[in-house]
């Protein structure tokens, strides 16, 4: 039997008949939800069954297309008593977010229309809101969350009737015009400035009903902006007196009516004025309530958010391409309606497993780490989840989120604002909220600890996985994903294959990542996290700094990359410290340094952060690597802290560390390394020299040997604390203890090698 030294203890499910109360069954085609959802009497929605199921309960769902919304109302009490959402074994199950939809009529080309009424849509449509958040950038287009399918493919959108007017060229799109506000999301509002008074920002007042700080090309303001939502600014100065008040915002939908009341919205009204559309959320235009009487001195004022109103009758238009003389009448042409597929509606929904249907088509918006993140499937600040075993694809932007469900990352660029209000049903207090925001803390058990494995992820515009906080204690293995934000007309700063914040303790081991916009990216605050196993290859698109097979953003570590086959044109940027790199094969290039922010460490394998520090890059251990292309470790961006280099193969191309202490350098020989993709998987093809072994004797690495991260002093260990030893290789098989092999496999022969390495 195979020993592994990491000891790893998650969360899981377990559905035996001794811990299940009752197995309710679903059926699309013969069942009915006055049943009571027995075997032969099954339900035939999927919600039905959840309304009822308790923990301990197993729902199984049988063959069909299931065109509804999962909300569970409740989760298990533990991992032991969960409820379980499984697709029946060697069924095919498929739960949608689109509706299949006829009466196209044909335009022009290959153009054809659809109308339809709004109320096709229900509470919100995917073909008026537009994507919106933190570090989203659209740059003036409207990009909605809806989509077009064609027999299952996602068509791609443009912003002009005349574009999809045109004969199809390389690919087809879709046009939308509805009549409605551009989602549910009216503006940014960023400062007030009374005519001869003084200009106070929103870093000085407080919001209800949106977030603190939305960042929009480095401008700070109240985001999120909705009908209802409230801003407070105590203390404006007016000057000697005044009827003129300006004020910033910035739209990219159509805006609404700013209300200015004195004191609170019930005080006197003191002014209204409209906003319309600046041509971006990054847009700023000044506009001015002219008041209905003068105020001098400093004021308590505050303004309403009201939306512009709707049409009763409101219909939404979709001009689409079907190349070839497709008829879209006659083919499988489906939009997509719900904004999730399996989501909760409020948080604390604990211990649920989802496992072996198709989860598709859901037009999520931006999933950002300071607001509510949106997923395809989603924890929604839970616990204890089990998603394994699915096909999660089309997703408009994220596919998993495991993140936060209120507002809070952004603060941590600022000072607290005047006073926090907590979302309602965001499942935390005031007291919590300043203490994520002041501190970056949450209690450890409010979320994380779930299981995320063996599923496949694609075609998701902004990530595969996301989450911030949420994902921390969690096991991320044998995912397969790709073709993640891959020609999309937008971009941002939370695209990934896996992107996640705060993500402590997390093992994210054993994945494919490949035509991803960036393979993984580990931001703020990832402390203990493991990163084992991995094989990644054709991400990015070597345009900028951190288009990479894995980014590594001001953590303080430690954190372990090991074992990890890295094939990108750009391998690892790692613009933290606190990081051993251990036995990776690394082709793309290699970066790294100081960054001028302080960022949040913790207190070891928990929540409580212990303040901010600087990030001065080093703290780094190269130890065993095998480097080849255009792998370096000499391209450092100033880094303070030490490096230590030991055991690490320099091969043709590349360039070796700062003294070459503790390399071999084999530049004269080119491993030719070639990922080569059958009919059964992905196999590497490399020639292996013996060279690497004789000539150089190398220590295993141990939690010993890596010695500690500077910052947060702690030891490099498993996430229960037990110590490490890296005596397996990346398929799992026993390394030599004595004088173990370079790179990520233990090769026992030279010349041409061909392994297999996906799936393991």
């Amino acid at each position: 039997m195979k020993k592994t030294v990491l000891k790893i203890v998650f969360a899981f499910c377990v559905t035996s008949a001794a811990t299940a109360q009752t197995v309710y069954h679903v059926s699309a085609t013969s069942g009915s939800d006055v049943n009571k959802g027995l075997k032969v009497k099954p339900f035939k929605t999927i919600m039905a069954a959840a309304k009822v199921a308790k923990p301990g309960d197993v729902i199984t769902v049988h063959s069909g297309i299931y065109r509804e919304q999962i909300t569970p109302p409740r989760g298990g009490t533990s991992k032991e008593k969960c409820i379980t959402y499984q697709a029946a074994p060697g069924e095919h199950v498929v739960i949608t977010g689109s509706e299949s939809v006829k009466g196209w009529e044909k335009v022009q080309n290959d153009t054809w229309k659809l109308t339809l009424p709004n109320s096709f849509f229900g509470t919100t449509n995917p073909f008026d809101e537009q994507l919106y958040g933190s570090w989203y950038y659209g740059n003036g287009k409207p990009n909605h969350t809806g989509s077009v399918y064609l027999n299952g493919k996602r068509i791609r959108e443009t912003f002009s009737l005349y574009e999809v007017l045109k004969p199809t060229e390389n690919k087809p799109y879709f046009y939308a015009e509805a009549d409605g506000n551009g989602g549910p999301v009216l503006m940014n509002f960023e400062w007030v400035h009374p005519a001869g008074g003084k200009q106070m920002t929103s870093k000085e007042a407080s919001v209800e009903g949106g977030d603190q700080s939305v960042d929009v090309d480095n401008h700070w303001g109240f985001g999120y902006l909705k009908d209802g939502s409230i801003l407070h600014f105590d203390g404006v100065d007016f000057g000697a007196g005044t009827d003129m008040l300006f004020f910033q915002a910035a739209t990219l939908a159509k805006g609404g009516t700013v209300e200015m009341h004195l004191g609170n919205p019930s005080g006197e009204l003191l002014g209204y004025t409209d906003v319309t559309n600046t041509g971006d959320w990054l847009k700023y235009s000044v506009f001015n309530i002219k008041l209905l009487r003068k105020l001098s001195g400093k004021q308590n004022i505050c303004f309403v958010i009201k939306a512009p109103k709707l049409k009763s009758d409101g219909k939404t238009t979709i001009w689409a391409q079907f190349p070839n003389g497709i008829n879209p009448n006659t083919e499988s042409v489906e939009i997509s309606v719900r904004p999730q597929v399996f989501y909760p509606d409020k948080t604390g929904i604990n211990y649920i497993t989802v496992r072996g249907f198709i989860l598709e088509n859901a037009a999520t918006n931006w999933a950002p780490p300071s607001a509510e993140q949106p997923g395809l499937i989603g924890t929604r600040w839970g616990k204890g989840w089990v998603i394994e075993n699915n096909i999660i694809r089309n997703s408009r932007c994220s596919g998993i989120s495991l993140g936060r469900s209120t507002f809070g990352h952004a603060h941590h660029y600022q000072k607290l604002p005047p006073r926090v209000y907590p979302e309602p049903n965001a499942g935390q207090t005031e007291k919590q909220l300043i203490d994520y925001f002041e501190n970056a803390s949450w209690t450890k058990e409010e979320a994380g600890f779930h299981t995320i494995r063996n599923n496949q992820i694609y075609e998701c515009g902004q990530a595969g996985i996301v989450g911030c906080s949420g994902g921390s204690f969690s096991l991320i293995e044998g995912n397969d994903i790709h073709d993640i934000c891959i020609d999309e007309t937008f971009t941002g700063w939370e695209q990934a294959g896996i992107k996640l914040h705060f993500a402590i303790d997390a093992v994210i081991r054993n994945n494919h990542i490949y035509r991803t916009i960036r393979g993984i990216w580990l931001d703020w605050g990832a402390q203990g996290v493991q990163v084992i196993g991995n094989l990644f290859h054709d991400n990015g698109s070597a345009k900028g700094a951190i288009e990479n097979d894995v980014f590594l953003e001001v953590n303080h570590g430690p954190l372990l990359m090991a074992n990890n086959i890295l094939l990108s044109e750009q391998g690892i940027y790692q613009k933290s410290q606190g990081i051993a790199n251990v036995h990776n094969l690394i082709s793309g290039t290699i970066g790294g340094g100081k960054d001028e922010r302080k960022t949040y460490y913790y207190k070891p394998h928990e929540t409580v952060s212990l303040g901010k520090i600087l990030n001065e890059g080093g703290n780094w251990s190269w130890y065993n690597n095998l480097l080849l292309n255009k792998a370096s470790l000499k391209k450092w961006n100033d880094p303070k802290l030490p490096i230590k280099y030991d055991g690490n193969v320099f091969t043709k191309g590349t360039e070796a560390a700062l003294d070459d202490t503790g390399a071999l350098l084999d530049t004269q020989f080119s491993p030719d390394v070639k990922l080569i993709q059958k009919s059964d998987g992905w196999y590497l093809s490399m020639n292996v020299s013996s060279d690497w072994v004789n000539k150089y004797k190398r220590k295993l690495v141990s939690t010993q040997v890596l010695d500690k991260a500077t910052i947060p002093n702690q030891s490099f260990t498993n996430p229960d604390g037990s110590s490490l030893k890296i005596d397996y290789d990346y398929l799992n098989h026993k390394r030599n203890v004595a004088n173990p092999f370079p790179g990520p496999i233990e090769f026992s022969n030279s010349g041409r090698q061909e392994v297999k390495v996906w799936p393991k």
